[in-house]
């Protein structure tokens, strides 16, 4: 059955900056649960979108606790106002999940993507793991820029080796994390600060998005229509595309 969860209004922050936000998620046409989860706080300035890992069991679960956690350990606005403080955090998600995951995931535990965002007064810091994505979309020079990196199989061989090695490539290498939370190995968070400016927009997206939609068609949207309205719109054309998996887009629109 298709069906659509997780729905938030925008809204909008009148001090600092006008900034709105809107987030949707959508199982597709194919899975039969929705093991993404989004988060959407303008009171806090933090936002995010979490990818359950296939493979493991009880994906919604891991990714709705890590958006949780993001959402319980941000309370102040003296919390977490560093790229450096962001990481130790979301390390912090990270080692919460995997004291969760024998108890309800048993051996295996639970995994889950996380791509997080902080906005402090004029400027957005970010913290990344594995597939999902964060994009800016310029609106002066009208491009659509990725500021994440995926941590997939495919993703780092081909940052050692060149382009050509995804020529005789698997496919599954493609969808092979090298990084999630919650499951017991060691990594870096990727992380980092960005600014941007009115007309701008920032997107987080699972991989169902860039998955389903070329990016040429996500930077034309971005140019054309307000937040609710593209969110809603990009999640539709995943679906028209095929809705292999599950969509979920958090698009923050600078006014």
């Amino acid at each position: 059955m298709h069906e659509s969860t997780h729905s938030n209004h925008s809204q909008s922050i009148p001090h600092l900056m006008k900034l709105s936000a809107y987030g949707h998620s959508d199982v597709g046409f194919i899975r039969e649960t929705n093991e993404d989860s989004f988060l959407v706080s303008l009171e806090k300035g933090i936002f995010a979108v979490a990818d359950g890992v296939g493979g493991l069991p009880y994906g919604s679960l891991a990714s709705l606790l890590a958006v949780q956690y993001f959402d319980a350990l941000v309370q102040s606005p003296d919390d977490c106002v560093t790229a450096n403080e962001l990481g130790a955090l979301i390390s912090q998600i990270h080692s919460n999940i995997i004291k969760c995951g024998p108890i309800v995931g048993g051996q295996n535990g639970i995994g889950t993507t996380f791509s997080g965002i902080r906005f402090l007064k004029g400027k957005f810091i970010f913290g990344h793991v594995g597939d999902s994505y964060i994009l800016k979309y310029d609106n002066k020079a009208a491009e659509l820029n990725q500021i994440s990196k995926e941590h997939t199989l495919a993703a780092e061989l081909i940052a050692k080796h060149g382009p050509d090695a995804a020529n005789d490539m698997p496919e599954h290498y493609n969808h092979t994390l090298t990084r999630c939370l919650g499951q017991d190995i060691d990594f870096e968070v990727d992380g980092g600060e960005f600014e941007a400016e009115a007309g701008d927009k920032i997107l987080l997206a699972s991989d169902g998005l860039l998955n389903m939609v070329d990016p040429s068609d996500i930077s034309n949207l971005c140019a054309s229509m307000d937040c609710q309205s593209l969110v809603k719109e990009l999640i539709d054309q995943a679906n028209q595309n095929g809705g292999v998996d599950n969509t979920t887009v958090v698009c923050i629109d600078l006014v």
